[in-house]
């Protein structure tokens, strides 16, 4: 009797060990008698594309399939690096790529670990994507991009299109194919306001972001605290300026302003003619913001001047007296001719047409080079094609390429080969921009970009 009951109690000793393997759990029901039930497991690696705090779930992204699948996260949930050191969840970013097993029956993550055949690549500067031809660039080389790639900006995913090239990042690459982009310092938008006195100059701001002056500009720039450089015909000033993320920052330029100041031109023979950046200058004087000047003087029967200026004070007095050209001719100008340059300080220097003066006082310069037509410079464009690049929608949006305004869209502008930065502006809506690429393909390009989001949208969004 006693070895039966031995018997019986090792039968189910060995029966309770053996339901114990892996793929089963033991649950409880409400008269606590033991159940038994086994659950089906499923691994893969995955781009984590969204982390609720409040529900405790985490949305994953297959990256080769682009199925997203939404599992439950509890405390016993593994988490580690790709050591094997244990984390907690918020350790691990939004964006990451994660290799993750489950119970596919019960939606329930078992475990989570950062994936150790992943690439990753951090504080990357000049991100650029081509959605269109499926192609990466960053340090100076270029990988395939996943149709499936995403971008992730505090936690939030976004259009890969949405990364800007101020933007610093980190990548993720599998097996040399860019799966997910992180941005770790994300940019804002900086308006000049006031700035005409600098219109068709340059301006230097944020990061590496140099661009021409403009009536309307919206320019993306890093986020950050920076020194504003700007400049127009060889005046420049500075100011600090700070960029949030996101938002908009007006930036005032009246304090700093180019001043203005007069010439007057004191000639011999006094009916000479006086040109300033080829404009007759009928009162022999001449009102112009700081900065450098074309000159040219001529007379009847004597060798013209050919040279230039600066203006750098509010009042000077420039004294120039011509030679007279005794083998004078029917042509305007003579080409090997000889000037003298008196300045107001009585000092004289004797110029030949076609070099330049070294010693030349103060402000007035003798140049081999012609004058100027006209004293702002104008952005020029290498990569100018036939082709256009149409803005579609959202309508009614301003659009700026480059910072520069080109209207409301649709809107249609020339193609530029290169990267380029799209801002969409519209009062009451936050700010958006996206970065294209534009090839010499001889296509015309449109795009359809999502709405802006207003701030009405904001208010109404049930957090």
């Amino acid at each position: 009797m006693r070895k039966n009951v031995f018997l019986i109690f090792a039968l189910l000793l060995f029966c309770l060990t053996s339901c114990a393997g892996k793929g089963k759990v033991k649950v409880y029901d409400s008269s606590t008698e033991d159940i038994s039930q086994y659950h089906t497991e499923e691994a893969f690696t995955a781009v984590m594309i969204k982390r609720d705090t409040e529900t405790n779930d985490i949305t994953f992204l297959n990256y080769v399939t682009g199925e997203q699948i939404t599992l439950g996260y509890h405390g016993g949930v593994s988490v580690t690096d790709t050591y094997g050191n244990n984390l907690i969840i918020s350790d691990l970013p939004v964006g990451s790529v994660v290799d993750i097993t489950y119970y596919s029956d019960t939606g329930r993550l078992i475990s989570v670990a950062a994936s150790s055949n992943v690439q990753v690549i951090k504080n990357v500067n000049k991100f650029s994507a081509d959605v269109s031809n499926k192609k990466a660039t960053y340090k100076g080389t270029s990988c395939k991009l996943s149709e499936y790639a995403l971008a992730f900006d505090d936690g939030v995913a976004k259009s890969i299109m949405e990364v800007n090239t101020e933007d610093q990042v980190t990548l993720y690459l599998m097996n040399g194919t860019l799966i997910s982009c992180v941005i770790d310092i994300g940019h804002g938008y900086a308006r000049l306001i006031n700035q005409d006195t600098y219109v068709g100059g340059m301006v230097e701001i944020g990061y590496d972001v140099i661009v021409p002056v403009t009536q309307d500009m919206l320019i993306a720039v890093r986020e950050g605290t920076y020194t504003l450089r700007i400049n127009n015909n060889g005046y420049s000033a500075s100011k600090d300026v700070s960029i949030k993320k996101g938002q908009e920052t007006e930036i005032n330029i009246a304090d700093i302003a180019i001043p203005s100041g007069t010439v007057n031109f004191i000639v011999t023979p006094a009916e000479a003619d006086v040109y300033v950046d080829g404009k007759l200058c009928e009162t022999h004087a001449f009102t112009g913001l700081y900065g450098s000047y074309g000159l040219k003087i001529k007379a009847e029967g004597y060798k013209s001047f050919n040279g230039s200026f600066k203006i750098s004070e509010p009042v000077k007095n420039h004294t120039f007296e011509l030679v007279e050209d005794e083998d004078a001719t029917t042509e305007e100008d003579t080409e090997d001719t000889t000037d003298v340059v008196t300045d107001e300080d009585g000092n004289t220097t004797t110029v030949t047409s076609g070099n330049t003066a070294d010693n030349t006082s103060d402000d007035t310069t003798a140049t081999a080079s012609s004058t100027s037509e006209n004293a702002s410079t104008t952005a020029t464009y290498t990569g100018a094609t036939d082709n256009t690049i149409t803005v579609k929608t959202p309508v009614g949006a301003g659009v700026y390429v480059d910072g520069n305004y080109v209207g409301y869209a649709p809107v249609t502008f020339q193609k530029v080969v290169g990267t380029h930065t799209i801002v969409l502006y519209q009062t009451g809506s936050l700010i958006k921009s996206y970065t294209i690429q534009a090839t010499d393909d001889g296509k015309d390009d449109e795009y359809s970009f999502d709405d802006l989001t207003t701030l009405t949208d904001l208010i109404n969004i049930d957090y």
